[in-house]
């Protein structure tokens, strides 16, 4: 017989956990400074071992190239934006300088 815990891999008490450790920062602040980082590295210890048994990495992969090329389309619009938007602040603000002083 199986936990119910342990078939949905732990997560419910995973959250009570993190809860009771988040909630330590009301009743004592001390034990929530010492808890808090015990409880991440012990998060990340476990998603770490849980990588290599992901089911899902050719997807992934394949999805890899088309959020590249998607994410190399946004920052090069945010410079075409940041590049525009610098040349028209310097024109407007060259119109600006010779309006007041003249």
């Amino acid at each position: 017989m199986r936990w119910p815990a342990v078939k949905s891999g732990g997560l419910g008490v995973v959250a009570m956990t993190y809860v009771a450790v988040d909630y330590l920062r009301i009743l004592s602040p001390t034990w929530h400074e010492r808890l808090q980082p015990v409880l991440w590295s012990l998060l990340a210890l476990v998603a770490v071992t849980r990588v290599p048994f992901y089911r899902h990495w050719s997807a992934e992969f394949r999805a890899a190239i088309s959020f590249l090329a998607s994410m190399i389309f946004m920052l090069s619009a945010l410079l075409f934006e940041a590049c525009t938007v610098r040349f028209v602040t310097v024109v407007l603000g060259l119109n600006w300088h010779k309006m007041c002083f003249h």
